[in-house]
């Protein structure tokens, strides 16, 4: 892997928050974040049915992670956290990892009230 590509959803104060922390992130592969309803996202992921819907990582060999896998895939593409990324794939850890995910995502437009002042709805909650 040479590069990875995390597509977010723009309208999530949570998920922009979790951006640009990842952007001040030092990381092994460079990262490549973009935005789910852009033209850019559009023209290289429109086949897949998880654009717009859920988080998601692709690297530049043709490999896609979702929700909670792409979650643990941009954690193993910082320095700080790849350890982490480990520790939570793992057996023991993993159920608890998308337990967690799945909470936070499931609860962002609630969250996002005391994030950011902005009003937009977070597209993946309407869902």
């Amino acid at each position: 892997m040479n590069r990875l590509t995390i597509v977010y959803d723009e309208h999530c104060a949570v998920c922009r928050r979790a951006r640009d922390w990842l952007l001040t992130q030092p990381t092994h592969v460079p990262l490549e974040l973009i935005a789910a309803g852009s033209p850019a996202a559009m023209g290289r992921f429109k086949g897949l049915p998880w654009l717009g819907k859920e988080l998601m990582a692709a690297d530049d060999q043709g490999n896609v992670w979702v929700g909670p896998a792409a979650f643990l895939t941009a954690l193993w593409a910082t320095r700080r956290y790849r350890g982490w990324s480990f520790r939570m794939s793992g057996e023991r850890l993993a159920p608890l990892a998308e337990s967690f995910f799945r909470m936070v995502s499931a609860r962002r437009h609630r969250w996002a009230r005391f994030l950011d002042d902005d009003e937009e709805e977070c597209t993946w909650c309407q869902n």
